[in-house]
């Protein structure tokens, strides 16, 4: 859909070419349009929104079996998202990839309340209750855990927004989204969905899949034959505190271990996969405008015959020549760019006066002025002379180059720029009463012009500058005819005193810290890591150089690579301040210091889950990295997979208070919660499963988040069932002497009375 301000931009070029442009042999073409990218990429993630909401419904029907069902989360999830839009608006936040992956991912968020409270509702309809009563102690009974559950989600959020990098605007973005949708959807939880179920709930339902029930009646005896496995396996392991120390020892021991063996190298930002490449022509300096066309007219010759290129367009600049080639969208996959891209580097070969052609791909990611696309090394060699800088840069660029991970190496520094030199005779200067820096001044006010001042009118700034006479220098032949006043009053012809000679220098000199300096920008392939990149050239080549430089030279790895080193700096405090935070809100939640320390222990079971399931993510598809987004999967399932946990010992809770057993509170918890924890996980990762299996526009920016994400939630789902609650019945044997002192001192009138573990705790 073409935006207002496209149709409006299409409008103004027609008046330009039809009213200004007809006579004077000009004429305007819109040769690039982003919004097909974006409109595909907006498309993308809407399509992933239904498919979410689809594999949501399937999960309730599979778990419920009732039709009443799906109508009150049919309804809860609408009203949880589409109420988001308003909060996102009022926040002045615009709808963009990024707003809609957040939103993507938390579809299966939102459901997660709705269906913790719709499942207990169900279980309490199915021991008889009434609609009424059913969901009122169905919601009852599990407000507390939705609402631990969902701060612990939110406030996980809450070191992201201080990021200052160029990856917090992408964090915010699916910050803001993720929070504003799952506190929708805590509301919608404790108020809409009781009430839907109270009058629309229905157990009849379940009779209207007799077409497959036997694969049904299939699945109930799986689940039945795993939740009896679980259980007994929890109380056999009750029965000896050697084997439980084994178990959780192992769990978490393991975990760390998989996740140091198997942690992917880091990488800075996702580069996307835009149908749009940059072809950039280094020439040698001197060469004339008419030379760079003819070079790009060759190169448009031979690109033109490619299938894949749609159009072609180009820049003849006085530096170098910059032509963008646009791929047709048929061909804009990412193996699809990688054939064309090989084909071009080729086809650019043996260019006559072409010194090197640059050819990359515009990343999604692009800052202003910079063509180079891709993930790229920047060097900085810096010291006192040029020509030494020089010497070594050259040095260091031969031996990147042939590396494998390396495709090209581009220098910012240019030799051969042809210049007038003027040598200064420091003796006839000062045989006449002059300085060097006084004929350096003249020459500058001569030819280019001295600043003098600044004229100032109404906030506005004016330079004066002073120059002389533009007929005396017409040539450079004029230069030595140029005439000087010395302190003493007499007249010198400047070639009396200097010698001007024709030579050749840099295009250039740039300046780092106040020394000279020549940037080398190695560009990466698509495949390999950042962090990789830069270990192989640290390792290869920068340190063996370093340890040859003269004093007073150095060598600084900078660019993306600095920027990765700050954004890892940032994500590791962020996320230790994360599980700070997640800690200290669940201890004023539960009113306990280690009841929250136990379902931490869950923590690292996602941590290990992610990690391995980007590594094999990066493997099917190198694009997949661990990147800045990436990393902020991490943080997400830092406040999602305590929700587990924290249903099972909530429960274990409830049921300690109904006078049952510590131990066999725990039991019944866990027997009790398996199905909701199954559908909530089941909902939550089958709705990020469409965002991580996606191929097209802007997927890229979401599939490494999505797979951190699934693949944490999916392997922490599996071991807190058995962790959390060996953990918990360890500390109960723990407590169990405090718990009896304690109810030695509180008088009460049943003799079989217990005291919670967290009441001894407080008392």
């Amino acid at each position: 859909m073409n935006s207002p301000i496209l149709v409006e931009l299409v409008i103004e070029m027609a008046y330009l070419n039809d009213k200004l442009y007809q006579d004077r042999g000009i004429h305007l073409n819109m040769v690039y349009d982003e919004t097909e990218y974006i409109n595909d990429s907006v498309s993308l993630v809407t399509n992933n929104i239904y498919y979410a909401v689809a594999l949501a419904v399937i999960v309730l029907l599979l778990f419920l079996r009732s039709v009443s069902s799906i109508l009150v989360v049919a309804i809860a999830i609408p009203v949880s998202v589409v109420t988001t839009f308003v909060f996102l608006n009022g926040l002045g936040r615009t709808l963009n990839i990024v707003t809609l992956a957040g939103l993507a991912f938390a579809t299966g968020m939102v459901v997660d309340s709705a269906v913790v409270v719709l499942e207990n509702i169900f279980r309490h309809r199915e021991m008889g209750k009434s609609p009424s009563q059913s969901a009122l102690d169905g919601a009852r009974e599990v407000w507390g855990a939705i609402l631990a559950s969902t701060l612990t989600t939110v406030a996980v959020f809450v070191p992201v927004l201080f990021v200052q990098q160029e990856a917090g605007q992408l964090f915010r973005d699916i910050a803001i989204a993720i929070s504003v949708a799952v506190l929708l959807s805590l509301v919608v939880a404790l108020t809409v969905v009781p009430m839907l179920s109270a009058r629309i709930l229905s157990l009849s339902g379940r009779t209207r899949f007799r077409w497959i029930q036997a694969p049904l009646d299939s699945l109930d005896r799986s689940g039945s034959a795993f939740v009896s496995a679980i259980v007994g396996m929890l109380a056999w392991l009750s029965q000896g505190t050697l084997r439980r120390l084994a178990v959780v020892a192992g769990i978490v021991l393991g975990s760390l271990a998989l996740a140091y063996g198997f942690a992917p190298p880091l990488d800075y930002l996702p580069q996307g996969n835009r149908n749009l490449l940059f072809v950039i022509v280094k020439t040698p300096p001197g060469f004339s405008v008419g030379q760079k066309e003819q070079i790009i007219r060759t190169l448009e010759s031979r690109f033109l015959t490619i299938p894949e290129l749609d159009r072609l367009f180009a820049v003849v600049r006085i530096d170098n020549p910059i032509m963008g080639a646009i791929v047709k969208r048929e061909h804009a996959d990412l193996e699809g760019m990688r054939k064309v891209m090989a084909e071009m580097r080729r086809r650019s070969m043996g260019i006559p006066g072409a010194k090197k052609i640059l050819i990359t791909q515009s990343p999604l990611f692009r800052q202003r002025g910079r063509f180079l696309g891709g993930t790229n090394i920047e060097l900085d060699i810096k010291g006192d002379d040029l020509e030494v800088i020089r010497r070594i840069a050259e040095e260091i660029e031969e031996q990147i180059v042939r590396l494998k991970a390396v495709n090209f190496v581009n220098s910012s520094f240019e030799w051969g720029n042809p210049e007038i030199q003027v040598v200064v005779d420091r003796e006839r200067v000062a045989a006449v009463g002059l300085s060097v820096s006084e004929v350096g001044e003249l020459l500058e006010t001569m030819v280019e012009g001295t600043l003098a001042g600044v004229y100032r009118e109404g906030g506005k700034e004016l330079d004066i500058v002073l120059k002389g006479p533009g007929r005396e220098v017409a040539w450079t032949q004029d230069l030595s005819r140029l005439v000087l006043t010395s302190r003493l009053g007499q007249l010198v012809q400047l070639s009396d005193i200097v010698e001007i000679r024709p030579g050749s220098g840099p295009t250039k000199v740039e300046h780092v810290d106040l020394d000279r300096a020549i940037k080398l920008t190695a560009n990466i392939r698509e495949e390999v890591p950042l962090e990789e990149a830069v270990k192989l050239v640290e390792e290869t080549v920068v340190r063996k150089t370093r340890q040859a430089l003269p004093l007073g030279y150095s060598i600084d790895v900078s660019g993306q690579a600095r920027s990765l080193v700050e954004a890892w700096d940032a994500f590791k405090w962020s996320f230790l301040l994360a599980l700070v935070v997640i800690y200290l809100l669940m201890c004023s939640l539960f009113e306990s210091w280690s009841l929250p320390f136990i379902i931490m222990f869950s923590v690292p079971l996602a941590a290990t889950g992610g990690i391995l399931a980007v590594s094999l993510a990066h493997a099917t598809e190198p694009t997949i990295k661990m990147d800045s987004v990436t990393m902020l999967g991490f943080i997400i399932l830092s406040g999602i997979v305590v929700n587990n946990a924290i249903l099972i010992v909530h429960q274990a809770l409830n049921f300690m208070r109904e006078e049952q057993s510590p131990q066999e509170a725990l039991l019944l918890s866990v027997k009790s919660r398996i199905r909701p924890i199954f559908m909530t996980s089941a909902t939550t990762i089958l709705a990020m499963l469409p965002l991580v299996l996606s191929r097209g526009a802007g997927s890229e920016l979401y599939r490494g988040l999505g797979s951190a994400v699934l693949g944490g939630l999916a392997l922490s789902t599996l071991f807190t069932l058995i962790l959390i609650p060996t953990l918990y019945s360890l500390w109960l044997d723990v407590r169990a002497p405090a718990v009896q002192r304690v109810s030695q001192l509180i008088p009460t009138e049943d003799p079989k009375h217990t005291v919670a573990p967290e009441i001894a705790e407080r008392e």
